[in-house]
């Protein structure tokens, strides 16, 4: 079998859940940008955690991975139904047969086992999501179109040459997709779309995804998580002094990682395309003070990077001494943006 989705154009974008989302929307003539629909999603979040499993703590500045695609389908009035199978021979069939009927299809993996990322052997991230749009089973191989493109490779140790898309055997996407690793195994998860009852994008459909927002960051019971969990983060930070040397650089750089553009972030831990949604939200509502909030979110993403810089240097030196300036920078981010989402929430209160 050999099938390339012609009328498919693989693009590089910011995040992988939304940057994938984005690509098959186009393709099904629908022309949202990656930032509105990480913003309708309610994309926005913080958790800290720390897992036995894992040799550091997890940090991130999106939802969980699930909550993304359900809100999104709530907010826009489509389905998106998520699929798993235990069976790498089942996803393979179904991957095959949805590309055969011009179907592009977004599938989750474990970036680990796709040589052309360049990762770490010790790392994994199951999390990520990626668009298959083509298989040639004489070559052995699958059209994967993920978010580098020439102009930005999606890894510090990418290996060939990034594209607007990839070659990848069809034994990496197996092994890929069908990884044990935790926290978060993608257990060949793929979806199916249905758009055909989309809502258009209006005021009361932005509203409501910046209400649904601001209540999971402000209203989380949770301490680890939402605008708690910046300051929870504020203060565990400090005990990343007692770390065995290469537990605190990996820690660091992990934080980095999950702050930096290069994460998937598209800057700032999600908050310069936050911002980015909130300004081009503005134009669609025409309320005037979400361009102000969003000029301030930007900002804020600034403040994010500045931190993740920080974060760097410090696994690059191996050395403690920046904790407590990061700590202080933490703690002033969590103050601005707990101001920053009682004012955004004041004002979609209608």
């Amino acid at each position: 079998m050999q099938h390339l989705i012609k009328d498919f154009h693989p693009a590089g974008g910011k995040h992988c859940v939304s940057n994938a989302l984005k690509q098959v929307f186009h393709y099904y003539g629908y022309d949202l940008s990656e930032e509105m629909i990480f913003g309708l999603a309610s994309g926005l979040n913080f958790f800290y955690f720390e897992f036995k499993n894992l040799p550091y703590p997890l940090i991130g500045g999106r939802t969980k991975i699930g909550n993304f695609e359900e809100s999104l389908s709530c907010n826009l009035g489509i389905i998106i139904e998520t699929h798993r199978t235990s069976s790498s021979k089942k996803a393979y069939g179904e991957l095959k047969k949805l590309v055969e009927h011009n179907t592009p299809v977004v599938i989750y993996v474990d970036m680990n086992p796709l040589s052309y990322l360049g990762m770490p052997e010790e790392v994994h991230f199951g999390g990520h999501a990626v668009v298959v749009f083509g298989i040639d089973e004489e070559e052995e191989i699958a059209y994967v179109s993920d978010r580098d493109s020439g102009e930005a490779p999606l890894t510090l140790r990418q290996e060939e040459e990034s594209g607007d898309f990839h070659r990848v055997p069809l034994h990496e996407l197996a092994a890929a997709r069908g990884s044990k690793y935790k926290p978060f195994p993608p257990e060949n998860k793929w979806l199916t779309f249905d758009l055909s009852g989309m809502w258009p994008i209006e005021r009361r459909i932005i509203f409501e995804a910046i209400r649904e927002t601001c209540t999971v960051m402000r209203c989380t019971p949770l301490k680890n998580l939402g605008i708690r969990g910046i300051h929870l983060f504020s203060r565990k930070v400090l005990e990343w002094k007692d770390y065995e040397r290469e537990k605190f650089k990996w820690a660091c750089f992990n934080a980095y990682v999950m702050i930096n553009a290069i994460g998937g972030t598209g800057g700032g831990a999600f908050r310069r395309m936050y911002g980015s949604f909130l300004k081009e939200g503005a134009a669609i509502t025409g309320a005037a003070e979400m361009e102000q909030y969003g000029r301030e979110y930007i900002t804020l993403g600034e403040l994010w990077d500045d931190v993740a810089d920080t974060f760097l240097s410090s696994s690059d030196t191996g050395s403690a001494e920046r904790l407590e300036e990061i700590a202080e920078c933490l703690e002033h981010i969590h103050s601005k943006e707990e101001k920053l989402l009682h004012k955004l929430c004041t004002l979609v209160q209608e």
